[in-house]
């Protein structure tokens, strides 16, 4: 393995930067705020170096506690993969408190990082942090300063696909990097992080059960700048606009039958669980969804096809998510013949959570949908329920497919 990271590093553009310099901020016995750049230079037992707080109220898998100069962050997985991780983030400058043996340690504030989840891009510019991106899994972004920071060189494209790749990530040497959480444990690669001396965390917002549960991960990001006032105000007003256009769909009297997923091969339909968020923001919308009894909080593969027949053949509306959509309604009849009978295929009423694509498996859903739940809310609403007049502007996410009914 490390022979491999000696090669990359000798022939991939990857360069091998230092991190910024740190520099020593007396702060006093009593700060204002938390510091955001650089470390304590005149340190006091007993003070709080965290007068701005965050506090996981939606999320089913995040806990913060505040220890003076130290926070412990622990990520309980909603997939059952038999793990709980802990992240010991401490203020540069202060002391480093005892340690358990699964305990990862991050001085904080971060100074750079890179991601393998492209969902931790569109909270990177809401909490202005973009500039501090090292690498990102991919090129084609929807987000135009983050595409621009790679197009000009400042951030690198790893590719290394939503699990991410130890050697890449050890050739960039940022502060931090961010892994994608997978429901199967041989997927993961913080323990190969670990053992390359790659500071790492996990990221797992798509598996929370609900949408403000997942845009609550804006505020892991901030806890590691301490950015945790700017992600409160941000998370606040998000959650606000979602709990009115909820309170709007809330009593509606006819709930249509609506279906996730995509035809993954011939033989085989994937989908999100029951358990998922995308089921809850279904239901909150004013609709039913056809697995509502399945435990699963990841993701699906059925095999065969049938087992989605007998439930999604009488779906009013079918909900495309993670693969791209087709581009009209007579390409989807042709490339998925057996599909064409599904009711929401007859009707006309198939749409996709790819609008913005700028690239394969780049949209605005992937990499800004995590923190805008209330736009996708929305967006949902209007096709469900129009007459409630919940429509933005544009469609933002969500992109109808073209055609009419067959």
């Amino acid at each position: 393995m490390l022979g491999s990271l000696a090669t990359l590093a000798a022939c991939a553009p990857i360069p091998m930067r230092e991190p910024t310099a740190r520099g020593a901020v007396a702060v006093g016995a009593h700060p204002a705020a938390n510091l955001t750049a650089g470390c304590v230079a005149d340190y006091r037992a007993g003070t709080d170096y965290f007068p701005d707080k965050a506090t996981f109220r939606h999320s089913a898998q995040l806990k913060v506690e505040y220890h003076g100069n130290w926070k412990r962050v622990t990520f309980t997985p909603s997939v059952d993969t038999r793990e709980v991780l802990r992240l010991v983030l401490v203020q540069c400058g202060t002391p480093v408190p005892e340690l358990g043996p699964r305990d990862t340690l991050v001085e904080i504030p971060v100074r750079d990082f890179a991601t393998a989840n492209v969902s931790l891009l569109g909270a990177s510019e809401l909490l202005g942090i973009d500039d501090r991106l090292k690498g990102v899994p991919t090129r084609n972004v929807s987000i135009p300063a983050i595409a621009a920071r790679i197009e000009r060189g400042e951030t690198i494209p790893i590719y290394a696909a939503q699990h991410g790749n130890g050697e890449q990530a050890a050739a960039l040497g940022a502060d931090l990097f961010f892994t994608f959480y997978s429901a199967y444990p041989d997927a993961n690669i913080h323990p190969l992080l670990k053992r390359l001396g790659v500071v790492s965390a996990p990221q797992s917002d798509h598996t929370e059960p609900t949408p403000l549960g997942r845009a609550e991960w804006l505020k892991y990001l901030a806890l590691f700048f301490n950015l945790e006032k700017r992600a409160n105000q941000l998370f606040d007003a998000r959650a606000a606009r979602y709990a009115q256009l909820q309170a709007l769909a809330a009593h509606v009297e006819a709930r249509p039958l609506v279906q996730l997923g995509y035809p993954e091969s011939r033989d085989e339909w994937s989908q999100a669980g029951g358990r998922n968020q995308l089921y809850r923001m279904i239901e909150d919308a004013g609709g039913r969804h056809a697995w509502h009894d399945n435990p699963v909080a990841g993701s699906l593969t059925y095999a065969p096809m049938e087992k989605l027949f007998d439930r999604a053949a009488s779906a009013d509306v079918w909900l495309g998510n993670f693969m791209p959509g087709a581009v009209d309604m007579a390409t989807l009849r042709r490339d998925h013949p057996r599909l064409a009978w599904l009711r929401a295929v007859r009707g006309g009423r198939v749409y996709w959570f790819d609008a913005g694509k700028v690239g394969p498996f780049a949209n605005s859903w992937s990499d800004q949908g995590m923190t805008e739940p209330q736009d996708a809310l929305a967006e949902m609403i209007a096709i469900l329920h129009p007459e409630l007049g919940a429509a933005p502007p544009r469609q933002r996410f969500i992109r109808k497919i073209p055609g009419g009914p067959a």
